[in-house]
């Protein structure tokens, strides 16, 4: 019986997801230096693709693949693949969906609380031998905060469900109106912008929200504020933060994402006020076990013609 053929993006993925390879024909792109070459010569009969969700799948990319009917990414961000062509071309494409969205919800909270009360300051003030001779200036509050969520999917919902114990104000913004939520919806993303303390970037990371974090966004937030992104680095107006930070119109960040990953770290040394992680707000043992597993899942749905988990297109 001939097996399925699955493009493999990268070596790193197969040895995470481990499809089967008496159940599939791996096709391992990573193999060649020239990718869309080697695509060219070897897409026809490929049906499915593993991805990151980082791989650039555009439609250049696609139009080699003539086959392709499943595009399973292990993550929730969907940015680098082409979802129109997807779509036109009958291609389905699934992700991570709510598979880790707790986790990220978590550390979403962790950067924001480490950074209002200074986690990091306040260790290395005592590293440094200052607390016998003198006392850091008082924080502020979790329950002061004004938080606004930009985005109430799965990840903003899970964020707002977590900090509504801790007593903030929370209110959000997104571009559909949701009834049911008990949190308020601020009209627009400026509006949210000028009355939060705290504005928390959780929309999803496609073409859609690409700069969405405007200079007016930023403006808006102003010197008191601080952004905290889990959603992707291009969400934000990366520059304008920067700029914001260093001449004091924006107070703080707290960054899991960047623009363009991996960051050199000691090209951000001058900016100040600023906590960076490295894009690990999803990356636990338990939800790498589990968006492995559900990328596996699919790609056997597709093979016995079964429903799809988490279909975006």
């Amino acid at each position: 019986m001939e097996l399925p053929k699955l493009l493999l993006m990268s070596r790193a993925l197969e040895k995470m997801v481990r499809p089967p390879e008496s159940e599939f024909e791996l096709v391992r792109l990573d193999a060649t230096r020239d990718r869309d070459g080697f695509l060219a010569a070897n897409g026809g009969g490929i049906e499915m693709v593993l991805t990151s969700g980082t791989e650039r799948l555009d439609a250049a990319r696609l139009a080699l693949l003539p086959d392709l009917k499943l595009i399973a990414a292990v993550a929730a961000g969907t940015s680098e693949i082409d979802l129109d062509v997807a779509a036109a071309r009958g291609i389905a494409v699934t992700n991570a969906g709510d598979l880790n969205s707790a986790d990220v919800a978590d550390f979403a909270i962790t950067l924001m609380f480490a950074h209002v009360r200074d986690v990091i300051g306040h260790d290395r003030y005592v590293r440094e031998d200052r607390w016998p001779t003198a006392r850091m200036a008082p924080g502020r509050s979790i329950a002061a905060q004004r938080v606004g969520i930009v985005g109430l999917g799965h990840i903003g919902h899970a964020i707002a469900t977590r900090l509504a114990p801790f007593g903030a104000e929370i209110a959000w913004w997104g571009p559909r109106a949701k009834p049911d939520i008990a949190w308020p919806r601020i009209e627009s993303l400026n509006e949210l912008a000028e009355w939060s303390t705290v504005l928390i970037v959780a929309a999803r990371g496609d073409d859609s929200s690409r700069g969405l974090i405007s200079v007016d966004v930023i403006k808006a937030l102003g010197p008191d504020g601080l952004i905290v992104n889990v959603s992707r680095g291009f969400v934000v107006d990366e520059a304008a933060m920067i700029a914001a930070l260093k001449d004091g119109s924006l107070g703080g960040a707290a960054l899991d994402v960047f623009e363009h990953e991996p960051i050199k770290g000691s090209d951000w040394a001058d900016v100040p006020n600023v906590l960076m992680a490295p894009h690990v707000a999803g990356a636990t043992q338990e939800s790498f076990s589990a968006v492995f597993a559900g990328a596996l899942d699919n790609l056997r749905r597709y093979v016995a013609g079964k429903p799809l988990l988490r279909r975006v297109v």
